[in-house]
């Protein structure tokens, strides 16, 4: 029902066409863009499974970001040799040459012919195709400057190769949830070259500041995953197959993230705090493309920067009519929870990167707002 193919070849004619030829032609001019996932050398498919080539780390994070329920396949790839220095704080630092690579990717559907169900996603370091669809595989990679270039490529119906697609794309699709067994139709979307800028931005307040990667950093790496030997601590792995500079030898001297869809992992506080950073701190920080709002949701955050009691601003349309982003016990009076909820015009958070919503994460943060204690009368 996908037809990857077609909708690629479609593309290439008419005003697209025109549109991808443009864009490519004013990416290769300013360094070589791959037109193929494959010259990176990080991953490999023969049709069957999706694997690793090079010298590549598998990792997960313990809280995800939401993408209409797409599952992840990250991977880390060092250029051999090269050192990783370690950071306690923000993202480790990265050799020149290194690539980073998520594979959004979907459980196949047994009960639809072409659709796609809900699951969790598969441990290893390999994706097996007669299980899984490949839709999209996303690189970050760290050129002679010092800058990171974002692309993004489209996998073909044959699950063999994928395609540069500099200018987004939305593939039809549909998505079944075991549970109820309610299926929702929705378009999965491809980001264009503008929206990576927009998420993976240094500093929004200058422009051409260049872009950075968000999982990779010690807190979130920082936790155990299933590889194809054993299980391993992921920055000690990282450390089996490059050099990691300063890395302290003991996990318990790392920062850790909490895993927020753990119910008993760690408190509601800290779960929901953990949900809001992954999810929308990428935007919602002083130096972020949301900035204006001034609502931001580090885990640094309090008070009204994290937007108890707090006016909200540069909503326009999206305000709903609601005064505060968050309001203490009242999650339906919240805006927050009605942008989470909503899913078209200015209301929609994030704008980008999701047409469904996240129903577990909305629960979560609404559990959360009940818990707050205090009133905005006074504000």
């Amino acid at each position: 029902m996908y037809g990857l193919e077609a909708i690629c070849r479609w593309a290439a004619t008419g005003m697209a066409g025109s549109l991808l030829a443009i864009g490519a032609a004013a990416s290769h001019a300013a360094s070589p863009v791959p037109d193929q996932l494959d010259a990176y050398g990080v991953l490999h498919s023969d049709g069957q499974y999706l694997g690793l080539r090079g010298n590549t780390l598998v990792y997960t994070l313990a809280s995800p970001l939401f993408t209409d329920y797409a599952l992840k396949f990250r991977t880390i790839t060092v250029p051999p040799g090269a050192k990783v220095g370690y950071q306690a704080d923000g993202v480790l630092d990265f050799p020149i040459g290194t690539v980073i690579s998520k594979t959004f990717f979907y459980a196949k559907d047994p009960q639809k012919t072409g659709g796609w169900v809900k699951s969790a996603a598969p441990a290893g370091e390999r994706i097996d195709l007669g299980k899984y669809q490949l839709v999209e595989t996303r690189i970050l990679q760290r050129v002679g400057d010092g800058n990171w270039l974002a692309n993004a490529y489209v996998w073909n119906d044959a699950q063999t190769s994928a395609a540069l697609r500099r200018i987004g794309q939305a593939l039809p699709a549909n998505l079944r949830d075991p549970a109820s067994n309610q299926t929702q139709s929705f378009h999965y979307a491809v980001p264009n070259a503008r929206q990576c800028q927009t998420c993976h931005a240094v500093n929004a307040t200058v422009g051409q500041a260049g872009i950075q990667p968000i999982g990779p950093t010690a807190r979130h790496l920082n936790a155990s995953y299933r590889y194809a030997d054993a299980v391993h601590n992921q920055l000690d792995r990282l450390a089996q197959l490059t050099t990691v500079e300063g890395l302290p030898a003991k996990t318990s001297e790392r920062p850790s993230n909490v895993a927020y869809a753990d119910a008993k992992g760690a408190p509601l506080d800290q779960r929901a705090r953990a949900y809001l950073d992954i999810n929308c701190a990428h935007c919602h920080h002083a130096l972020g493309d949301a900035r204006q709002s001034g609502l931001f949701t580090t885990l640094q955050a309090s008070g009204a920067n994290l937007g108890l009691c707090k006016q909200h601003v540069a909503a326009g349309s999206g305000g709903a009519n609601m005064t505060y982003d968050i309001v203490p016990g009242k999650p339906a009076q919240s805006l927050l929870v009605h942008r989470m909820e909503s899913t078209s015009g200015q209301a929609m958070m994030p704008r980008v990167g999701r047409s469904l919503v996240d129903a577990e994460g909305l629960a979560l943060i609404r559990e959360w707002i009940s818990s707050l204690s205090g009133s905005c009368a006074t504000h």
